[in-house]
């Protein structure tokens, strides 16, 4: 579902490779600090075409329609430091995550906001909302904010569909017969429920949307100590 504007403030992280235009996600967590997946630097396999420099990037913040060159509202900021969770991919695809602090501190305003990550773990059947600049069924990729309604998966569903790669630090969501999922380019990207930030988008099959064949989050609730201390020391 193409959104009409961009009403959530938390649903803006976007990282901006100028040399190829690929794109993943992330959720501004505070003035200076934004989340996303561990696996958005240096995994050829996931995002291919990133480099790790780290000033290979532009964090944007506020944006709804990458076609333009500036929206109203919008900011675009270089990245200082990025941190990854130290047991990132160990065991493989496991605690993927990664806060990134910014230069500068961000006013939160009408178009930028923060949100709070859950210290409730997700519960199946919990209604949330993703959203992202991913891939759509028809393989194309908007230039429009997209956002789709999905539920937690059992979890019993999520350990036996990714069975060889299962960890605490994941949950599923999706998978509904409606086909509606996150895809290839949604990476990092903020899933909501119940108005916190309760996972990112890390990994799922190919083709995205199958009915049975939900998509992993990680699983925020996970992380709460280590993104607070981190915040806090770095």
């Amino acid at each position: 579902m193409v959104t009409a504007g961009n009403p959530w403030g938390w649903l803006l992280g976007y990282l901006v490779l100028g040399v190829t235009g690929s794109r993943i996600a992330g959720s501004p967590s505070s003035a200076g600090e934004r989340r996303t997946g561990g696996g958005c630097a240096d995994q050829p396999g996931r995002s291919p075409h990133l480099p790790t420099a780290l000033s290979s990037y532009s964090v944007g913040l506020g944006l709804h329609n990458l076609g333009t060159s500036h929206e109203p509202g919008s900011r675009v900021l270089e990245p200082l430091l990025s941190i990854r969770h130290p047991e990132y991919d160990n065991p493989a695809f496991a605690n993927d995550l990664m806060l990134i602090k910014l230069k500068e501190a961000v006013p939160e305003s009408s178009t930028i906001r923060s949100i709070s990550v859950a210290s409730r773990c997700p519960v199946e059947g919990d209604a949330c909302l993703v959203s992202g600049w991913g891939r759509l069924a028809n393989g194309g990729l908007p230039s429009r904010l997209q956002c789709v309604n999905i539920s937690v998966a059992p979890q019993e569903v999520c350990s036996e569909v990714y069975d060889s790669v299962y960890h605490y630090s994941m949950f599923c969501a999706g998978g509904g017969p409606n086909r509606r999922d996150s895809c290839h380019g949604d990476s990092g990207g903020p899933l909501v429920c119940n108005r916190s930030l309760q996972g990112l988008v890390s990994l799922g099959h190919i083709p995205c949307g199958q009915p049975g064949s939900p998509s992993v989050y990680t699983n925020l609730c996970k992380f709460t100590d280590w993104i607070q201390q981190t915040m806090h020391t770095s």
